[in-house]
Order: C-alpha cells, then structure tokens, then sequence
C-alpha cells in the first residue's frame, strides 16, 4: 500500500520528536508498504521505501496550513494515489479521495480544567487553539475513518462531546524515554522537588510559587524546587535550570520529587517518566494524571487551583509524613515500542 504522512506542522519540540521516532520506527521495521511523508522542511532522510516531499510555504503561516488543510490539499495528496492519508498533527485533509487516519494528541479543545480568554493576552493563543483551531480538529475527528488517541480520557471525550463511535477511535499509549541511568545510583533527599516545565499557562508554575509562599508563612525554608524554564525574577528557594538534557531530567527524577501541577495534557510524559524512576509524585487532581499514576503507590494528588493543597503535600513529604515507598515497575504504559500499533491501525484502514 501508498500511505501518505501528513506531518506538515512538525517543527520544534514534542511534535518533531514524535515524526522522528515514528520515521525511525517505519525506517527499521516497515518493509512492506511505501511511505510518503509531507513535511516543512528536511527533517528526514528518503530511503528506497520512504520518500518525504517538503513543502515550506504551507508551513510559513497558520492561514497557509489552513488552505491545504480544506481546500489546496486534496489536490496534491490526490495526484499521488495514496491509499490511505496519515495525519499526525491532530488534523486531516478535507477532500481526499482516500481513507484517512488522525492521530489526536492536542487536548486543549476537549479539556474541562479551563476555558482561556482571548482578551487576556496570556491566554490569547491558548484561546486561539482551543476554539478555534479546537473546531476544526473536532470537524476532522467527525470525519477521519479511524482516530488514534494516546488516552483513554482522551477517548472518552470525543465520544462524550462528538458522539463518535466507539469502534473508530483506537488507544494507543506513547513510547516513554527509558533512563539511561539507574534510580539507586542517586541519593534521594525528600526536601529537593522537581518541575520539568515550560513558561505556558496551562503549565501552571504559578501554583508552585504560590505554594512556596504558605511554606514560608509556616516558617518552613528547608527545601527548594527547580524549574525548567529561564526567569529573570528571584523566588525564595525556587531555581531555575533552563532547559536541560533528558539524561539531566531523569537524574532529577531519582533524586527528587517531583510536582506536576499542570492542569492540561494529552498524556503527560514527565508523570510516566517519573513513575518509572519510583519517584514520589505529587500532581494535579485531572484525569490524565489519574489515568497515568492509576495503581501507583507513590502518587498524590491535589486541586491544580488551590496552592496550599500543594503546600501540605509539600510539608508532608518534607517532614517525612510521607515517605518513598519501593514500587517495582508496573507502570501503565507498554515498553514496547508502540508505534507497531499505530501503523497496525493505520492500515487496517
């Protein structure tokens, strides 16, 4: 079979991540069908089965990626005869002769944490993403042949808000970065808690600091927590690293706890990576988070919108009311590499 790879939006960070390990994946263990992937620039290499057409000015404006989305796409993709289109960025083609498959992994449309403003510059672009854009990933859901989700909380919402057949959406759980270190190696200290983070809203540091404050109030200063993310503003027993490495990440998580009060994610990388480093979690009371910590002894959980819930757990662990237990590895999500059941349910198509 021609399958095509819709994956124009992959630039930076997470989404470019996933291409390449989905293209490595294809590229060492696909040898039975030819992939076409639609691309914004060379961030892959073409083999004998794999071809990539890079296509830079779709990428150049949001108007643009829109315009191939619903209307210049359909001609493009169509000339190639593919027999089935994959869409990796949360959107299909409109107008393509041929089944499709999308894969959802943008949550801020079908989350109920938060309803962001478009007066308040902040939130503006998270405004933009989630009713906007949000729309049209809900129309492209409607009206994909087969939709893959990493959650089954994310499942369970496009059933519930877009009355979409069971049958059509399938789970399948994200790749989690193995350590390329062990735990043990590490001297764990319960006063030292970790943040791996970014300066979006949804990511909620705020909480964090507002956290460290009502410690303060109750004359507890013994402790610090580190952020990844720059700031030019100093905070009372707050450091901020910048953007470390993932080696660096993991050897925060053995020697750490870590807070996760971010109150929107599709799956939530950070809470499976620290499970499987045994890591004390304390996170936000949402439905991805319980999906990922379900079963998990060393998980706790509070309200993302109430800081001094947050602070007690803080204080408990800090005083060694709660304690790190030993948790062999039984995390949720597979070891194997789960991008063989992604194609398995692209082309089924």
């Amino acid at each position: 079979m021609r399958i095509v790879v819709n994956d124009i939006a992959a630039s930076t960070g997470g989404a470019l991540t996933v291409l390449k390990d989905f293209y490595q994946y294809i590229n060492e263990n696909e040898t039975e069908h030819e992939w076409i992937f639609l691309l914004g620039d060379s961030y892959i290499e073409q083999t004998d089965r794999i071809k990539v057409h890079v296509l830079p000015k779709i990428k150049r404006s949001r108007m643009k990626k829109l315009m191939f989305d619903f209307f210049t796409g359909r001609k493009y993709i169509n000339a190639i005869k593919p027999d089935i289109v994959f869409s990796m960025q949360n959107i299909l083609t409109f107008g393509v002769k041929a089944p499709q498959a999308v894969y959802i992994h943008q949550s801020l449309p079908f989350q109920k944490e938060k309803r962001f403003s478009f007066l308040k510059a902040a939130e503006r672009a998270m405004a933009v993403y989630q009713y906007l854009i949000g729309a049209v990933i809900k129309l492209s859901a409607c009206k994909a042949d087969r939709i893959i989700v990493q959650t089954k909380w994310m499942k369970s919402a496009l059933i519930e808000q877009l009355h979409i057949d069971d049958n059509r959406i399938a789970v399948v759980l994200p790749n989690v970065m193995e350590s390329s270190k062990t735990a043990a190696a590490k001297e764990y200290r319960r006063n030292n808690f970790f943040y791996p983070t970014s300066n979006a809203v949804y990511k909620n540091n705020d909480c964090i600091f507002e956290a460290c404050k009502i410690l303060h109030g109750k004359g507890i200063d013994d402790f610090t927590v580190k952020l990844t993310i720059s700031s030019d503003t100093p905070r009372r027993n707050v450091i901020y690293t910048g953007r470390i490495s993932k080696d660096e990440v993991f050897d925060e998580y053995s020697r750490s706890v870590m807070v996760f009060p971010s109150y929107i994610e599709t799956f939530g990388y950070p809470l499976a990576e620290a499970r499987r480093m045994g890591c004390i979690i304390l996170a936000s009371d949402c439905a991805f988070s319980r999906e990922i910590l379900q079963g998990y002894e060393n998980a706790y959980f509070f309200n993302p919108f109430k800081p001094e819930e947050l602070a007690e757990l803080m204080h408990q662990v800090i005083t060694g009311a709660i304690e790190k237990k030993y948790v062999p590895d039984n995390s949720a999500d597979s070891k194997n590499n789960t991008w063989r059941d992604v194609v398995r349910e692209v082309t089924i198509l």
